[in-house]
């Protein structure tokens, strides 16, 4: 195999990795409460833990899925 299509797979194996491990810790709620209340006006002066009560049902947490 071509040594650059070798880089550009690991690369993007990397990228893949990164992004699932991003998504699993996003799914948690708690830490969407602490975004929440760092990024958006209403949640400001809220406790994340208090914050979490308001995120509703379970986070859904897409799966990458390689075509070929």
């Amino acid at each position: 195999m071509d040594a650059s299509i070798k880089k550009t797979v690991r690369a993007s194996d990397k990228d893949a990795q990164y992004d699932e491990k991003a998504k699993k810790l996003l799914g948690h709620k708690i830490i969407l409460a602490y975004i929440l209340v760092n990024t958006i006006e209403e949640f400001r002066e809220m406790n994340p833990k208090e914050v979490v009560n308001y995120i509703e049902g379970e986070p859904y947490i897409s799966v990458n899925r390689l075509s070929g």
